[in-house]
């Protein structure tokens, strides 16, 4: 059992190292420039190492356990190989994403390490007998994952809502942005808004769009300002706010029943009510000019909680949620 633990944290150290570049990879710019492929350099010589660094703690668990039997031959590379398997299998399943890190709690990570001392039993056990159960265990935990997946979703998107326990629930929808990465939902006297972000952004690093879901009462002519794409040098009608910018609407005209079309400088919008919510998207026009805004409103829908996951940030308040993620 001891030598067991100590695979698992020697695959702790790889499943860290493996989690690092993918989740670096992942978030990394298109066309971020040299900068960018700095840090995933950087970033990949450290997951290699702590690669390199489990192998040889592998290798030495290895021999240890043949005893007088000379040689660890190939053992530790495919005690290796078959755990980072099995445990970015399970991160695929399991809801954190790339990074082994925040938000993973406890439970997943134990979980998502297991496969580790699981290969190392695979490898290194002999008998049917010893082989069934490692077998049975496997099965199980593939088996569980997608379950744990559902409960964790839930459990966050509960822990979620108990935060804003004043929200309206009706406010918790979506749009789908083609081509969009959306951020984490925002709450505030607005409603609900997140962010979304375009890899081929002419804004380095920076949102080109917002998506506000307001109250069906809100008159979007109305508003003083509407939330657009962040500008490094804000115009004199710009206001900073939040990594954004308030800029006014100039226009606001009809389009139909329970919609309009907003306009400003800089800024391309468009208000719908639909779902007993009003829908307001905006983008920067001096970036973006091909994104349909009134189609892009009307896929305006409700978020169970597997859909609600990727735009929540968990406060402190949910910290008895993280041990069970």
């Amino acid at each position: 059992m001891g030598t067991l633990l100590l695979v698992w944290c020697a695959g702790l150290a790889s499943a860290l190292g493996i989690g690092a570049v993918r989740g670096t990879a992942s978030n990394i710019l298109v066309g971020g420039g040299g900068i960018a492929g700095l840090l995933l350099l950087v970033v990949l010589g450290f997951g290699c190492a702590l690669q390199v660094v489990a192998v040889v703690v592998m290798r030495a668990l290895v021999l240890r356990h043949r005893g007088t039997r000379k040689g660890a031959g190939l053992a530790p590379v495919g005690v290796f190989a078959l755990g980072a398997a099995g445990m970015v299998a399970l991160n695929l399943v399991l809801v954190s994403g790339p990074y082994l890190l925040l938000p993973f709690g406890p439970v997943s990570i134990a979980l998502l390490c297991l496969p580790y001392p699981l290969a190392f039993a695979l490898v290194e056990v002999r008998g049917r007998a010893a082989a069934a159960r490692i077998a049975a265990a496997a099965l199980a935990l593939a088996a569980g994952a997608p379950t744990l997946h559902a409960v964790q979703e839930r459990l966050a998107a509960r822990a979620w809502l108990s935060e804003h326990a004043g929200l309206d629930h009706a406010l918790v929808q979506a749009v789908d942005w083609p081509g969009g990465e959306q951020g984490p939902f925002t709450v505030g006297p607005y409603g609900v808004r997140t962010t979304v972000f375009f890899q081929d952004s002419d804004i380095d690093g920076g949102d080109d769009g917002v998506v506000t879901v307001a109250p069906a009462t809100t008159d979007p002519c109305a508003l003083p300002a509407t939330i657009a794409a962040y500008d490094t040098t804000p115009e004199r009608d710009e206001e900073p706010v939040d990594g954004g910018t308030n800029r006014p609407v100039t226009s606001c005209a009809r389009d139909g029943a329970d919609a309009w079309k907003l306009s400003g400088n800089g800024l391309a919008g468009y208000a719908l009510r639909r779902n007993g919510v009003l829908v307001i998207v905006c983008v920067d026009s001096d970036h973006r000019t091909d994104d349909d805004l009134p189609a892009i409103a009307r896929s305006l829908h409700p978020l169970n909680a597997h859909q609600l996951w990727p735009h929540l940030s968990l406060g402190w308040a949910a910290a008895a949620t993280w041990f069970a993620m």
